[in-house]
């Protein structure tokens, strides 16, 4: 099994007990919730049915506490190249018996087995048949489908993210042509806007970019409730979200109901922001993405997020602020790693390795190793080694011909012209945030919140 399949894996069982370890829980609130999900059917990576016992459970519960993530990667079978306890044709039988009189106990199935000769007495074991069997006995019971509204009355219990097109802007590199802007926002269930940014482009290098700056700026949230688009579903999101013990929850196909606090505020961000954008854009006064963030802070900032909410009678800064449960924070240097991307090499005889057509070398002693190598897909100059749960030094660079990733393009921004003078509604929140923001913050950017070489890339891409 490689790599990859063992951190599919690994995703699979923490989303199992994610209920259980994003949050501080009440006394037998955890028997509830285990049993909760024991009574549950899923889809395993594989695509097949599974339901997991409560022992089972219990075993990743205590791997993840003890060893993080890492702890529920399934372990390389010593015996994996001998044949198994049970033989398919025996097996194949037992679960036929078991099927076909379900009262059947197991050590009446073995005793079958022996006195039709199928078996030899005392072969099988009641403990690895059963193991086997158990799933055949549980009765499946299909459970009713509701909808029902989601009410959290603590701040970062659960956010929701999702992205929404609206505007186009002048190409940054094809003079004459237009491009769509992408924007990319988590909402708490306050109501209040942990982070939301204005993007080229929706890929997954954008939306980890958001929730890095949502996670510094309030915190880390508990749950995090997401649609089923390939951005959300992929295993480097679902890592990130185990190792920071966040439980990801994606809607159900065709049934969006429940991001509906996210839905609102498009319907809102429509009505009151992108008009008077795209009032700007028409006039020539914006014209990059940098331009674009700017006028959306200050209009989030001192519009939407001062405003009070028609169902709650507060504004959305003071219930996020007002709430005394504790924001569990995270230090930037952790995040950073912890954001990386990550993926499996295979070190030659030369002690070198590729990545995207770069050349590496690493130490003599991973040579011929599968390797876990850790990089910002921003600067591929410095990539991390691993090998074994251990950090080696970092890998060499011998030949550079990608110096970030195909999946963030640098795209240079166009030199525009000075706008011309007028009043309009962005313009004049602007400069009310930029005072606000000098009396409270001086010089301190608002999205000076990533590595530096995300940053010096964001400079190229008009982020």
């Amino acid at each position: 099994m490689d790599e990859e399949k063992r951190l599919e894996i690994a995703n699979f069982r923490y989303g199992l007990i994610a209920p259980v370890v994003c949050r501080r829980l009440e006394k037998g609130e955890q028997t509830r919730l285990l049993a909760e999900i024991a009574a549950r059917e899923y889809n395993d990576p594989d695509g097949k049915p599974f339901r997991p016992g409560l022992r089972t459970l219990e075993r990743y519960l205590a791997a993840y506490r003890k060893k993080g993530l890492e702890g529920l990667k399934p372990q390389v079978r010593e015996d994996k190249c001998t044949p198994r306890a049970i033989p398919e044709n025996i097996l194949a039988k037992a679960v036929e018996l078991k099927k076909e009189l379900p009262t059947r106990s197991v050590d009446q199935i073995i005793r079958i087995l022996e006195l039709s000769q199928l078996v030899e007495p005392g072969i099988l074991k009641r403990t690895t048949l059963g193991r086997y069997l158990k799933e055949v006995a549980r009765e499946i019971k299909a459970e009713p489908s509701a909808h029902r509204r989601f009410s959290y009355s603590k701040r970062n219990q659960c956010w929701q993210g999702d992205t929404h097109a609206t505007l186009y802007l002048p190409h940054p590199t094809e003079p004459g042509r237009k491009k769509s802007v992408r924007l990319v926002a988590f909402i708490d269930y306050s109501r209040y806007i942990t982070h939301a940014e204005y993007y080229f482009d929706e890929k997954l290098p954008r939306l980890e970019d958001c929730l890095k700056k949502a996670i510094l700026r309030c915190g880390v949230p508990e749950k995090l409730y997401v649609d089923n688009g390939s951005v959300y579903r992929s295993q480097h999101l679902a890592r990130i979200c185990g190792e920071l013990s966040i439980h990801l929850i994606h809607s159900r196909p065709y049934k969006p109901q429940g991001r509906g606090k996210v839905e609102v505020f498009f319907r809102y961000l429509d009505k009151s922001f992108r008009p008077e954008a795209q009032a700007l854009i028409e006039q020539g006064k914006l014209t990059t993405l940098k331009d674009l963030n700017n006028f959306f802070w200050s209009w989030l900032e001192m519009a939407y997020q001062q405003k009070k909410h028609s169902s709650t009678a507060v504004k959305p800064v003071n219930r996020f602020n007002n709430c005394t449960h504790p924001l569990r924070r995270v230090d930037i240097a952790v995040l950073n790693q912890i954001f990386l991307w990550q993926e499996e090499r295979s070190v030659d005889k030369t002690c070198c390795f590729s990545l995207e057509g770069n050349i590496y070398e690493v130490d003599p002693v991973l040579a011929g190793k599968k390797v876990i190598v850790k990089y910002d897909p921003f600067d591929l100059t410095r990539i991390q080694v691993w090998f074994g749960g251990k950090q080696y030094a970092d890998a060499k660079l011998l030949d550079l011909s990608k110096p970030h990733h195909p999946k963030v393009p640098k795209e240079d921004c166009l030199v525009n012209s000075p706008p011309t003078s007028g009043l309009n509604y962005l313009e004049l929140l602007k400069k009310a945030y930029d005072e606000n923001l000098a009396k409270t913050l001086g010089d301190l950017a608002y999205t000076c919140l990533g590595t530096p070489a995300q940053e010096k890339a964001r400079e190229g891409d008009g982020r």
